[in-house]
């Protein structure tokens, strides 16, 4: 798999994007209440940093994955959510070029192994290390163990 430039800029953009979100947000808390009365500010310092501050974190962490190219999905999230920065360009390049790098991402992540156990990807069986098959013919002739303690 060859590794491109894609995930790693649009990482980038995406915590510059979300780094500007947080400064939006706590220059809101912090500055916004004295240019208003305080029974107006309220709701809007609420509002403004509910969105602006949860989306910055939320870009921040998938600029972050983006980078190490582990979850694209959290990855794409971060990158939507640095649309919403008053830079909304880098937010959408950055949903582009992580977009684009689909195919450089994991499909699932590998769990790590206790030691002395083999490593077993997440989507595989466990039949595959040498269990025995075990075959399931349910029978539902008869009523359930909950069903006869009703």
């Amino acid at each position: 798999m060859n590794t491109t430039w894609k995930p790693t800029a649009g990482g980038i953009l995406a915590i510059v994007g979300g780094a500007i979100n947080l400064l939006v947000g706590l220059s809101l808390t912090l500055f916004f209440p004295m240019a208003m009365p305080f029974r107006s500010a309220l709701l809007a310092v609420g509002v403004f940093d509910v969105l602006f501050l949860g989306t910055g974190i939320v870009a921040l962490i998938g600029g972050i994955n983006a980078v190490q190219r582990r979850r694209w999905g959290l990855s794409l999230a971060g990158a939507i959510c640095a649309i919403l920065s008053p830079a909304a360009l880098l937010g959408i390049m950055s949903t582009v070029f992580i977009a684009m790098a689909r195919a450089e991402f994991p499909l699932e992540p590998v769990q790590p192994a206790a030691a002395g156990q083999p490593q077993i990807a997440a989507g595989e069986m466990a039949s595959d290390t040498g269990a025995a098959d075990v075959k399931c013919h349910p029978d539902f002739t008869e009523p359930s163990e909950g069903e006869r303690n009703a």
